[in-house]
């Protein structure tokens, strides 16, 4: 099955380059409560990330994503968003914003904001109108009455006791779920994301799945992406970017697109960040899923870990984190790298934290401090930090790996470098070698061969076996403890053997288009055809 996709997808050739910056951007996303703290609180704000931005370009990044900065409860009882258009104070105010937006311009950095749109606080003036039945508030928050069943629906959703509204209100994560079927509710939103837009940034991040209808989750994307080109016209701003992360799979989630009309810019794929299961052919299956739903000049976006899971070194180990960030930047699309993965951060141990204080986000390991270097706060911040550093980030850290073209954020800086040069083409093959993964990209002045072992046991590959490459490439970088060095000259009708999870780049030579390649072979028969036709002919 995974072989006859590959041979269907090598036959599309997915072409990139043409429309928006989004299709081939590099995104790094910061969660701003550990990325860097300005003011010694213990944790990260703005004022941080505005001090450390030039690191997100230094790696290779074209666009930043920053976590959500919605003004959120101070009651840690009641959690979830106060204001979605209002910045939270712990986080800093406008003008420290707008500081941040004019450096990220100056450095030539785009900038999408994560919004949170399918919850609210039960603080909230939303939630309390909701509550006391306010005319045009009663309905914005989903309610059940009388003696309704709540075991009923999705197990996603719990249910509340109100005795002041006589009703159950439906909640995630002990934060009420919006009404996103009610359309009063849809243009508010809009507006808040309107009123984001014209501050600056170049588009948003959002997850619209809706735990109790998956059709009002659609509509809201739509109705989200159109108002987005007029909300920007209006204002003479470019086009945004609507980015959608998603926990449905990828046939469910290619809706988000939109049929014919307004959608997403692009889907990010958690292809590679499967907790269960990262394995040559589940990884191969996935990626091809994803860019088989994709529509019509649209690719996917893809991610090395998801917001709120695990590092890619507390997920499927050290030896990995390599493969996850050199796959995610050769496949076709855009690429996004989340916070710490270029350098192997580990998640944090909560068990270890003695911070007792309310913070906007609730503790996750995920969210470990980020590691600027190897001293008693790793450099994230002159207090104590929010949650306990990884317990990695002695050698684990953007000092130490950043000056080490050998180590994970080495590897990481070469292949953004090499995906912006002439010899990143524009065409795409993925195809299964053996045990192993092999993307290429080819059709600029040169070619690139990314090889990755996902398996648990060692593989032979036969890199020659797809038509038309070069007979000899160079090893551009490669993964931590391969066998192959940097700058290696490498026989393709030879085989290689890699270990587990060992990957390698290759660069060369143009592909040969005149060589046994898929189209090729096609003209070839054709060609063959025409000369027995008249042959056939001419005999008579």
């Amino acid at each position: 099955m995974l072989l006859v996709t590959l041979v269907i997808l090598a036959a599309l050739n997915c072409t990139l380059g043409q429309g928006g910056w989004w299709k081939n951007a590099v995104y790094y996303r910061i969660m701003v409560d550990s990325f860097k703290d300005g003011d010694g609180d213990g944790l990260g704000d703005l004022i941080g990330v505005t001090k450390q931005i030039s690191y997100i370009r230094a790696i290779g990044a074209d666009a930043v994503i920053i976590s959500p900065i919605s003004s959120r409860s101070k009651d840690c009882s009641a959690p979830g968003v106060m204001d979605h258009t209002a910045i939270d104070n712990r986080y800093g105010d406008m003008d420290v914003f707008n500081e941040f937006l004019q450096k990220a311009k100056r450095i030539e950095l785009k900038v999408v904001i994560t919004l949170p749109l399918s919850t609210i606080s039960t603080a909230s003036e939303w939630f309390r109108s909701s509550v006391d039945g306010v005319p045009e508030y009663e309905d914005h928050v989903v309610w059940r009455h009388g003696n309704y069943d709540t075991s009923s629906e999705d197990k996603n959703v719990s249910w509340t006791w109100n005795e002041r509204r006589n009703a159950y209100w439906g909640g995630a994560s002990n934060e009420a779920l919006l009404n996103l079927c009610l359309s009063s509710v849809v243009a508010i939103l809009s507006s808040a994301q309107c009123a984001w837009l014209r501050r600056g940034i170049d588009g948003v991040l959002i997850n619209p799945d809706y735990l109790l209808d998956q059709k009002c989750g659609e509509d809201l994307l739509k109705k989200l992406a159109a108002d987005s080109l007029s909300c920007r016209r209006g204002a003479g701003l470019d086009m945004p970017v609507i980015l959608v992360e998603t926990s449905l799979n990828p046939l469910e989630a290619a809706r988000y697109y939109g049929n014919r009309g307004p959608g997403a810019s692009s889907i990010v794929s958690g292809a590679m960040t499967d907790v269960s299961q990262l394995s040559t052919t589940k990884v191969g299956i996935d990626v091809q899923s994803a860019l088989l739903t994709a529509v019509t000049d649209s690719v996917p976006t893809w991610m090395t870990s998801t917001s709120n899971g695990n590092h890619i070194t507390s997920r499927i180990g050290t030896d990995l984190v390599d493969a996850v960030n050199l796959l995610a930047l050769m496949l076709p699309g855009a690429t996004l790298i989340h916070q710490g993965d270029e350098l192997g951060v580990a998640d944090t141990i909560l068990e270890w934290a003695t911070s007792t204080n309310c913070w906007p986000n609730q503790a996750s390991p995920s969210l470990t401090p980020f590691p600027w270097d190897e001293s008693i706060s790793a450099g994230f911040t002159t207090g104590d930090p929010w949650l306990p550093l990884p317990p990695n980030y002695r050698y684990a850290n953007a000092k130490m790996e950043f000056s080490n073209e050998f180590s994970h954020a080495g590897v990481l800086k070469v292949a953004a470098a090499l995906r912006k040069s002439p010899a990143m083409g524009p065409h795409s093959e993925i195809k299964r070698l053996n045990g192993a993964l092999a993307v290429l990209r080819w059709g600029g002045q040169g070619t690139l061969l990314v090889i990755s072992n996902l398996d648990r046991d060692q593989t032979e590959v036969q890199p020659s076996m797809i038509p038309g490459l070069p007979t000899e490439m160079t090893v551009a970088i490669n993964s931590a403890g391969s066998r192959l060095s940097t700058g290696a000259h490498v026989a393709l009708e030879k085989s290689v053997s890699l270990a587990p999870g060992e990957t390698i780049l290759l660069i060369g030579g143009p592909r040969h288009c005149g060589g046994p390649g898929p189209v090729d072979k096609i003209t070839n028969k054709l060609t063959e055809g025409w000369q027995k036709i008249n042959k056939y002919f001419s005999n008579l």
